[in-house]
């Protein structure tokens, strides 16, 4: 699949990672993700296949916070601040 720069950035950002370039590295992250969490590829194919794999796996974290809590029959503040708005 051959997309442009911008088309995977829309895609990635409403999957909630943001892409920045700097000459041909691509850096993905989360939304105010750390360092930790960033990764780097020359790959646009590449850094779309990751960060929607990221964005999966933030949603299982989220899901498993809630369930959680659920068992223990009360949410935290940190379950509510993962849950979606």
């Amino acid at each position: 699949m051959n997309m442009t720069y911008k088309a995977v950035q829309r895609v990635l950002r409403k999957a909630g990672i943001v892409i920045s370039k700097k000459g041909e590295v691509h850096r993905i992250n989360f939304f105010s993700g750390l360092e930790n969490t960033a990764y780097y590829t020359t790959s646009l194919q590449e850094a779309l296949d990751r960060g929607l794999a990221m964005a999966r796996g933030a949603g299982r974290l989220q899901a498993s916070a809630v369930a959680k809590s659920a068992e223990t029959g009360a949410l935290d503040k940190r379950t509510l601040r993962l849950m979606p708005q």
